[in-house]
Parts: structure tokens; C-alpha cells; sequence
């Protein structure tokens, strides 16, 4: 059996860590035992519909994994939902859970309550974020700036800067649109 190194990187983002460097912190907990590596890149942890995931899941089922080892617990679920699924497959299959960076023992039962918290804060950030960027995208159609999409017949779109952000614009095109002076 073997230990599974789990990592997921939604973008690349400056700020954000590699797979690398999630899965140097995963193979410190290894001790240097065997494990199978499990990568996600461009996935986001809202769901579980991710190639690496679903293959870690397949060989957890084929008694192949007993112990998963995460860079951090958003790196392997943001939904409580999901995260609660997975780890009822973890106990059936006696395989422990251990984030690298958030010391858990889900052998007692404070460990898995704190286990519990904490994904409901990954979801509660996940949840934010969305919100955000729902509210931005919204507050920067109300201003002009072009969302991308197929333009309307009676308009063309129109290089311009708004707030020094270089971006397009609709433009009427009165002879398309039926509008003249």
C-alpha cells in the first residue's frame, strides 16, 4: 500500500503555490515511503470532477492507498458536501488524511470536528471569491467595459481607457441599428 500525494493549482497565479512545492511539503509527511502522486492543474476544488482526484478515488476503492497527504485541505475539497463524501470513502477503506501544513488527526473525534470546521471555511472563502468576481464583472458591464461575447448587430466595438485601463467599448452604429440623426 501506498501513501497518495494530492495537489491541485486552479491558475497560475504569482501568489499562489506550485504543484511543485505542494507536493515537496507532501513527501516531507512520506518519511521517505513509497507513494503514488495525484496532480490537478487548472481545476478548481469547488467540485470533484478532476482527472487526478478521480484516479486517487479509483485506487483508494482498489485497496491500493492508505494514507492521502494534502499540501493544505482546500487543496482537496472546498465543498462541505463533497469533503464529507470523501472522507466516509476514507474511513471505509481505512485510509488516513493528513494535511501537511494543518496538523489534523482525524483518528479522534476533536480532530475531525476541526476537520469539519475548517471546510466549512474553505467553502465560506470559495463562495466569496465567486461573489467577488460575480460583483466586479457586473460593476465593469454597468461602466462599459466590454465582457467579451459576440457583439450585437448595430454595434462595433471601439478601443478606448477607462480609470488607465486600457479596454473596449460598444459603439452604435446608427446605419446598423436604425437610429440616424
Amino acid at each position: 500500500m501506498y501513501d497518495a500525494l494530492y495537489a491541485r493549482q486552479s491558475i497560475e497565479k504569482k501568489d499562489s503555490i506550485s504543484v511543485e512545492s505542494q507536493l515537496a511539503y507532501c513527501r516531507y509527511e512520506t518519511h521517505g515511503e513509497a507513494c503514488i502522486e495525484y496532480t490537478d492543474r487548472g481545476f478548481s476544488g469547488k467540485d470533484t470532477n478532476r482527472p487526478g482526484f478521480e484516479k486517487m478515488m479509483n485506487d483508494i476503492r482498489a485497496g491500493k492507498i492508505k494514507r492521502v497527504i494534502v499540501y493544505k485541505l482546500d487543496r482537496i475539497s472546498r465543498s462541505i458536501l463533497d469533503f464529507a463524501n470523501m472522507m466516509e470513502i476514507f474511513q471505509k477503506y481505512h485510509v488516513e488524511f493528513v494535511s501537511s501544513t494543518e496538523k489534523f488527526d482525524t483518528s479522534t473525534p476533536i480532530g475531525r470536528a476541526m476537520l469539519n470546521i475548517c471546510i466549512v471555511f474553505a467553502q465560506l472563502e470559495r463562495e466569496t471569491i465567486q461573489k467577488r468576481v460575480t460583483d466586479a464583472y457586473y460593476a465593469q458591464c454597468k461602466r462599459g467595459f466590454y465582457m467579451g461575447g459576440r457583439i450585437p448587430y448595430g454595434y462595433r466595438l471601439t478601443n478606448t481607457v477607462i480609470d488607465n485601463i486600457r479596454t473596449s467599448m460598444y459603439e452604435e452604429v446608427p446605419e446598423e441599428s436604425g437610429k440616424t440623426d
